[in-house]
This record gives C-alpha cells, structure tokens and sequence, in this order.
C-alpha cells in the first residue's frame, strides 16, 4: 500500500486479488494516514486489515446510465471502482462523467 500511495495521486486505492483480479475491497488515504507516518506499521498492518467494503461497483456490462448516476447518488461518492465480468477495469469519477454526458447532450442538441 505504501508504494502505491507514494507512486499516485488518489486518495482511493483498490484491493484486487493477484489471480482474479476481483475487486476485494477500497482503501482511503484518510483512513491509512497515521500508519504512512509511523514505518514501524509497515510491516505489521495488513491490506485486508483497513480495506473497506464498496458502498456502490458500477458493472460496466450491465448498467445503463441511469443506473450508475443511481450508485453515485446513493452512495454519496465522487469515485467508483468499475468492474467488467467480476475483474477490476478502474475507477470512474462523478465529475468527469457528467461532464462527458453534457457534451453528448449539446452534441445531440446542435
């Protein structure tokens, strides 16, 4: 986790099995903040152990539109972890699908 968070500039990190590459679980750089400053928990702190169980996955097979804005509304989240067929494909932001969805809309509108 340490050299994930040092190599990036999220703040959510996803737990992924190394064979299936399914999705286990998120880890949020608040949460993990008092173990980045003490090395000493490096080694005795776990992924599994401050992973945190998504509140929404958006199936990038099977919902539509409507159903992932639903998951960011529910969820209140700017970020969601996206799967395709159970793998972990990435995340999607809130913000940037909205934006994404007002240029189709003047797209279709011109």
């Amino acid at each position: 986790v340490h050299k994930a968070v040092i190599k990036s500039n999220r703040n959510i990190f996803p737990v992924v099995d190394e064979k299936t590459k399914q999705l286990k679980g998120l880890i949020f750089l608040d949460d993990i903040r008092p173990i980045m400053f003490e090395q000493s928990l490096y080694k005795q702190v776990f992924a599994n152990e401050v992973m945190k169980k998504p509140s929404e996955v958006i199936d990038i097979e099977n919902d539509k539109m409507t159903d992932i804005m639903r998951k960011f509304q529910d969820s209140n989240a700017w970020n969601l972890p996206v799967v395709k067929n159970g793998v972990y494909v990435g995340f999607v932001s809130k913000s940037k699908l909205l934006t994404a969805y007002r240029r189709q809309l003047i797209n279709f509108t011109q």
